[in-house]
């Protein structure tokens, strides 16, 4: 027997009405699904930069917000605004009252030195909490995408930078490593004592705490024991992740070492507003 069609206008209007109304509860509930998934609520505590605090996170979250501490009495340091911990063989990271730059050199692992702002970046400080399986700093380049609009990508310019050059060819603080010694950094006498270490890490240290791209045109290539005066002033500047140009300039002169203007030609990060 052939099924017959209701044709009674008051029922097609109320199955109507039926339909559009759980369509509509459908796209709110999915608005409400990717809010949490995108955007969730966390409470502020797990953002302190403690191993013990972020290893009680929420798990399987990406969040990315202007900072919730902008007020706070103190700035944390630059080694202090970043935590990074392994929770069952998956890294968490969190990060509280950083800038944009530092936001995304952080999400690109590249050097804070080398991150070029577009001129409408944001001028306000985030906070991040990656707990998601999987790496952590794609997590976080993609919130960065969803949520802020902007995107980076590598790009080798010719830029300036502090060159690291010899002025003394007698190299007074350096001396040549003997072969097979051991890399080591150690505090003694009021000096912090280098062994066996090449001049990378010097110039990669400079460029973090300088906040410019050190390159080495020494053209030096041995292994070297060197040392520096270890004081409060000195150990406030490399635990802070600052230091001055002229401090700088002052250590590496007793090592018959300098910095002078230059140009190179770098593989930088430019961060880039999506259209």
């Amino acid at each position: 027997m052939a099924r017959r069609l209701d044709l009674n206008p008051e029922k097609l209007m109320a199955k109507k009405i039926v339909a559009t109304g759980t369509a509509i509860f459908l796209v709110i509930a999915m608005a409400v699904v990717v809010k949490l998934v995108f955007f969730p609520s966390v409470n502020d505590s797990f953002f302190q930069i403690s191993q013990a605090r972020l290893r009680q996170a929420p798990p399987g979250i990406v969040i990315v917000r202007p900072t919730h501490f902008a007020n706070a009495s103190t700035r944390p340091s630059p080694q202090q605004d970043i935590g990074v911990v392994n929770v069952k063989g998956t890294m968490w990271m969190v990060g509280r009252n950083i800038a944009f730059q530092r936001l995304m050199a952080t999400a690109y692992s590249y050097d804070l030195a080398r991150v070029l702002l577009p001129p409408d970046a944001p001028k306000v400080n985030f906070d991040f909490l990656v707990t998601m399986p999987g790496n952590p700093q794609e997590h976080l380049q993609s919130a960065i995408r969803k949520k802020l609009g902007y995107t980076a990508q590598p790009e080798t310019r010719d830029a300036p930078v502090l060159a690291l050059k010899v002025v003394d060819p007698d190299l007074p603080g350096l001396n040549v490593s003997a072969p097979g010694e051991a890399e080591n950094a150690d505090v003694k006498n009021g000096r912090l004592y280098f062994t066996h270490q090449r001049l990378t890490v010097v110039t990669d240290g400079l460029e973090q705490m300088i906040k410019s791209p050190v390159v080495d045109k020494t053209g030096l290539t041995n292994f070297y024991d060197f040392s520096l005066v270890w004081n409060q002033q000195m150990q406030q500047q490399i635990s802070s992740g600052t230091m001055d140009q002229a401090t700088g300039q002052k250590i590496l002169a007793d090592w018959g070492l300098a910095l002078e203007p230059d140009t190179a030609s770098l593989e930088m990060l430019a961060v880039k507003k999506l259209k």
